[in-house]
């Protein structure tokens, strides 16, 4: 499959409208050993690029969830971690202290809000952006203790194709791409479908479009992608939702506050709300693997790739080199 054709089918105007498609999923029933130890539901909301609204996503997302049940906000932009803002909160302790063996994963999480903790990746650490598959190992192994605790984890990840970016996400119960109208945002958007499938074929991919202007514009914007990943990876994203432009998300910011639990019956609150129920339906039929675990175990199988480059950076895998690279 070339690169070339499909981002320039993203420039091209597609005229029929999005299909909601939410087909039932067969339940696979967990054996006596799995039900021991029930894991959370995990959700890994990711982007191919920066500026589309992932963490104002994963951050609104919590406040249905932790309604249901006690909820985990991980935000696993390593490095440049900044959930919190949107919680209120200030973390002391992070991932940082983990991955530095100063303190394990349940000591750096913090109380976020009712029935709501958040375990933060640290601001300000470059390092963390390029970890060794030992020092993921530390992680997944933290995870994998805390997830017992929560009946939801939200996993904010970074945007674009790091390896750890990937691994997190192919561990994931399910993954919603967040990207927006903009050629770029949707160009990357089908990059990393088509990284993250090749590393987790089967893998659950739910699409959100945010700011978007009309109806029109964010049918037509969700259409491109499920056409283009069709015609050149053999699948598509289904939609989850799509959410409008609005201040809201402005005024929410700059107030350290969640959209969902601040203006609820903005625009956006609204289609938020929306989103937000649509995906514990999702969650409902999902298969709990644990994020931990599964990570953990993907490393171990070597599908997280090596440890660290010559220059100090993680090793990145086969599977995660730029699209631009080849075919899939």
């Amino acid at each position: 499959m070339a690169w070339n054709p499909a981002r320039q089918l993203f420039s091209l105007a597609f005229g029929r409208p999005e299909e909601r498609v939410h087909g039932p999923r067969a339940r696979v029933e967990a054996g006596p050993a799995e039900l021991l130890a029930v894991r959370a539901a995990s959700i890994c909301v990711a982007s191919g690029k920066g500026g589309t609204g992932k963490t104002l996503l994963s951050a609104s997302l919590t406040v249905p969830l932790s309604r249901l049940g006690r909820t985990l906000l991980f935000d696993a932009d390593l490095g440049a971690a900044n959930a919190h803002i949107l919680c209120d909160v200030h973390p002391k302790e992070t991932l940082v202290d983990v991955v530095e063996g100063r303190l394990e994963a349940s000591r750096v999480t913090l109380r976020a809000a009712d029935n709501l903790d958040l375990l933060s990746g640290g601001s300000g650490f470059s390092k963390m952006a390029g970890l060794s598959s030992y020092e993921l190992q530390l992680i997944a192994l933290g995870i994998e203790k805390l997830e017992v605790g929560y009946e939801y984890l939200i996993l904010d990840s970074a945007a674009g194709l790091s390896r750890q970016t990937v691994a997190f996400a192919a561990a994931a119960d399910l993954v919603v791409l967040v990207t927006t109208p903009d050629v770029t945002a949707m160009t990357d958007a089908y990059a990393f479908l088509k990284v993250l499938w090749r590393q987790r074929p089967q893998g659950e991919v739910l699409l959100v479009v945010n700011r978007t202007r009309s109806e029109e514009e964010a049918r037509a914007t969700a259409q491109r992608i499920r056409d283009v990943s069709l015609r050149f990876l053999g699948r598509s994203p289904r939609l989850l939702g799509t959410l409008p432009e609005d201040r809201a998300a402005f005024r929410c910011t700059q107030g350290r506050k969640r959209v969902l639990a601040a203006e609820p019956d903005s625009p956006l609150g609204r289609a938020l709300g929306e989103v937000g129920r649509t995906l514990v339906g999702e969650l409902s039929r999902a298969r709990r693997k644990g994020l931990g675990r599964s990570l953990k175990r993907r490393l171990d199988w070597g599908l997280g790739g090596g440890g660290r480059n010559p220059q100090g950076g993680a090793a990145v895998d086969g599977a995660c080199r730029s699209p631009a690279s080849g075919p899939a």
